[in-house]
């Protein structure tokens, strides 16, 4: 079988967890190209590595991953769209006219386009969806989701936490609830110290369907947190914290009628698998493209554009 052949522009944090999760996934793909504007100290071997994007007109490349702050991202995703797959950083653009446009030109030329959500690929919140699907709690009631860091001074996306926190949430609870429409009842955001452009902290009331949704996001946590708790009819689910962060606990409640304190179980994860998760299900999507319908191109590609859309109603 042949290897899907990648390169990657942005060689920082996020840009470094990519080539690892790649490498984890040899069978499947390889790394051909770096394009990073500051020097890269180490060499890696059969990889070639370029500080000019310019470069890479002279590779076929199947898969182009883009770990730029969106500032960075915005400007250079256009000049790729429809030539390649493209896995871009959160989120793609803050423009949901021009992110329509691509996306409808890589509709047409079977490509993907795809921003790099990857909550839903975390082993804890895989954990929650599965039982929500075999409907251990039964009718869903109501959830409340929190996403939020401490990095109202160093964060360098400059989105602000509406797109950079917020967006992950909605992604994620589009995943869990089967839905592309969220009805924003109330949201209260505020500028304390990140930016007087962009807003660091905020609450939304939300509803999808008839579930009622309380999403808090932010800069000003002063350390990393990540909580979901969801309630119905017959029980709770409950996650804290991300598996990339040490132990991640998820807690399922079964209830007890007609009152009492429910039964409990307990479960903990503490490997991230998100980044390889998330790379292997694109990976074998290229893989298997002539296999694909063109609704089923449409459905994968539009995910970013709604979660954009639902992120700026937030605004």
């Amino acid at each position: 079988m042949k290897k899907i052949l990648i390169g990657i522009i942005g060689f920082g944090n996020i840009g470094k967890k990519r080539l690892e999760a790649i490498n984890k996934l040899k069978k499947l793909a390889e790394v051909k190209i770096i394009c990073e504007k500051n020097k890269i100290k180490k060499q890696f071997k059969n990889i070639k590595i370029f500080n000019d994007i310019k470069e890479l007109d002279d590779y076929d490349l199947d898969l182009l991953i883009i770990c730029t702050p969106t500032d960075v991202s915005k400007k250079i995703y256009n000049k790729f769209v429809g030539k390649c797959h493209l896995l871009i950083e959160k989120p793609i653009t803050l423009n949901s006219k021009q992110l329509l446009k691509n996306i409808k030109i890589s509709n047409n030329k079977k490509k993907i386009i795809k921003a790099g959500y990857n909550l839903k690929y975390d082993q804890g919140l895989k954990y929650l969806k599965k039982n929500l699907e075999s409907n251990f709690i039964g009718k869903i009631y109501y959830c409340k989701i929190s996403y939020a860091n401490g990095t109202a001074r160093s964060n360098s996306n400059n989105v602000g936490s509406i797109f950079d926190m917020a967006s992950h949430s909605i992604n994620l609870l589009m995943w869990l609830f089967n839905s592309k429409k969220l009805n924003v009842i109330n949201s209260c955001n505020q500028k304390n110290e990140f930016s007087k452009n962009h807003v660091d902290n905020g609450f939304a009331i939300l509803k999808i369907r008839k579930i009622l949704i309380n999403l808090h996001h932010g800069f000003c946590n002063w350390k990393n947190k990540f909580n979901i708790e969801i309630y119905g009819k017959k029980g709770s689910l409950k996650v804290h914290s991300l598996a990339k962060w040490g132990d991640q606990t998820i807690i399922t409640e079964k209830r007890v009628f007609p009152s009492g304190n429910p039964r409990v179980k307990i479960k903990k994860f503490s490997n991230d698998l998100s980044f390889k998760n998330e790379l292997h299900s694109l990976l074998e999507t290229i893989r298997d493209m002539n296999k694909l319908k063109y609704q089923d191109i449409k459905n994968i590609n539009y995910e970013s554009y709604y979660t954009l859309k639902n992120s700026i109603l937030l605004k």
